[in-house]
């Protein structure tokens, strides 16, 4: 087959996160993997194996689709020792899964012109799939999220709206061009409020003065980012020092915007099914809102200086570890 035009890169392992996690990915596997085929897109589908328990393997979890003409599918796998070993150099908290220092190492390891960081529920329309055919180099790519319940296609139903900046409930695919044009006001009327503060201070109306999420799609960012290798690899990838993996993705949307790529948002959004979550960053926990100020203060800095903060070595994406790999 021809070199990869792009390299879907996503992580998990085998076990129940999220409740029902082996129903979701194998979902998502398979209906990106015949959509992509559908389209005859050249591209590979990396999942990190990462940490994997040492109950059934990863291979035999969820009924794989297999490589073809047009597909490729990758499992590399980091195993526990490197884990521990990444964890102790380091320092970061143990979690099960290292989700960035995972995507770095299917990153530094995929092949296509194009490299798409996704979760692994993650389900990519066929109408948004053709358009990876116009893809270009300068942009990073991004799209608004849209949850539901249910199973995908069939007996489902949308909950929310993940968009620039705000997330809306929606009952109807219908209602996504009403919400895309109330949450553009919104954002409009966010960025303006510093420059109206003595109007507004009297008559006690918020002033927004953290305006990242307002002017960038950092929303949602670790289902969908996509821009050219040479990006990823000229931004070393995501931060893999971070104490927890909240606000790492946004993170990297500010790297990409302030390195001078230009964003853009598809009009096709992606899929998505609930479930309950690690991290809930609307909680009032002080290690939660540490790492907001933080991605607060790092991406104020950069967008300021339009000069991209970068937070790996040479060493980033597990280079200097032998990953395993194997094919479905």
């Amino acid at each position: 087959m021809k070199s990869p035009h792009i390299s879907l890169v996503f992580v998990g392992r085998n076990d129940d996160y999220g409740g029902d996690f082996k129903g979701r990915l194998e979902v998502s596997v398979n209906e990106n993997f015949r959509a992509l085929t559908a389209a005859g897109i050249p591209s590979e589908m990396i999942f990190v194996n990462y940490n994997p328990l040492p109950e059934v393997p990863i291979e035999e979890f969820i009924d794989w689709p297999k490589s073809n003409e047009t597909v490729i599918v990758r499992i590399i796998s980091v195993s526990p020792s490197v884990h521990q070993d990444f964890v102790r150099k380091t320092g970061v908290e143990n979690f099960p899964v290292l989700e960035y220092a995972a995507k770095n190492a299917g990153i530094r390891r995929a092949e296509g012109e194009f490299l798409l960081c996704l979760n692994p529920d993650i389900i990519l329309p066929a109408n948004l799939i053709k358009r990876f055919r116009g893809l270009q180099k300068g942009r990073y790519y991004r799209c608004d999220r849209l949850d539901y319940a249910g199973d995908y296609g069939a007996n489902w139903s949308l909950t929310k709206a993940h968009l620039r900046g705000q997330s809306f409930h929606i009952d109807s695919i219908e209602d996504l061009s009403q919400l895309r044009r109330k949450n553009h006001l919104l954002n409009l009327w966010r960025r303006s409020t510093p420059r109206l503060k003595m109007i507004l201070d009297p008559l006690s109306i918020p002033v927004y003065y953290n305006n990242i999420e307002n002017q960038l799609h950092c929303n949602a960012t670790g289902d969908f980012l996509l821009m050219h290798r040479d990006h990823w690899f000229e931004l070393k990838g995501h931060r893999e020092n971070a104490p927890i993996s909240l606000h790492v993705d946004a993170l990297m949307v500010v790297q990409a915007a302030a390195s001078g790529l230009k964003e853009v948002v598809f009009d096709e959004p992606i899929f998505h099914k609930e479930h309950t979550r690690r991290f809930d960053a609307n909680k009032r926990i002080p290690a939660f809102e540490e790492a907001y100020r933080s991605f607060l203060e790092e991406a104020n800095i950069m967008l300021r200086e339009q000069m991209p903060k970068t937070y790996n070595g040479s060493d980033w994406g597990l280079v200097n570890f032998d990953l395993s790999e194997t094919k479905p």
